[in-house]
């Protein structure tokens, strides 16, 4: 998160910066709506941003959910980012963590849920390390009962697709290294 794009195209994107909520899911429907193309009859997660990209103007994305890397009913998502709040609702470790002192972000954490989540002010603390305290914080609870609510309505329309990572590794779709050679795949020696 946090990343920096560039957009270019001269004439029509005037130079400027914006830090506007987008994410790579908006992509999609952005150009689909400048190339006048329908949109595939399924819910995305995904907003056309041509007015952040050509006026400037706000993003239409005013939620941000994050996903495991094996989704699933069961668990649902992982956080949720709501303006500039941020609600955890699992955490586990992963191998780009290995740099944080916190201990349940290591590589060999394993998944941990939160319940209330643990919920941090993005733009006090960009790097997620302190979470906020729930007691004696009826703006906090408010944001939480916000955060709840926004997750429950967005689970009950989200349709889970069949995970692509588990099936596995299938060599006959790999690139191959050498595309002149014979027979294929097995020739595909990278």
């Amino acid at each position: 998160m946090r990343e920096p794009a560039i957009a270019f195209w001269p004439g029509v994107i005037k130079p400027g910066v914006t830090h506007e909520m987008a994410s790579t899911l908006d992509i999609l429907p952005t150009i689909a709506s400048l190339a006048g193309a329908k949109l595939p009859p399924v819910v995305l997660d995904g907003f056309d941003m041509k007015d952040v990209l050509f006026q400037n103007g706000k993003s239409k994305r005013e939620v941000m959910m994050f996903y495991p890397t094996d989704p699933n009913e069961k668990l649902g998502l992982f956080a949720l980012r709501l303006g500039k709040y941020k609600a955890h609702f699992y955490t586990r470790g992963a191998t780009h963590s290995s740099t944080t002192p916190d201990p349940d972000c290591s590589v060999i954490a394993v998944l941990k849920a939160h319940d209330p989540p643990l919920i941090f002010d993005l733009e006090a603390d960009p790097s997620e390390r302190y979470p906020l305290p729930l007691g004696g914080r009826p703006d906090i609870q408010a944001v939480l009962a916000q955060i709840k609510t926004v997750k429950e309505q967005f689970e009950a329309t989200m349709v889970f697709g069949e995970s692509q990572i588990s099936k596995g590794v299938n060599p006959d779709l790999e690139p191959c290294c050498t595309p002149t050679c014979s027979p294929k795949p097995t020739c595909c020696h990278c």
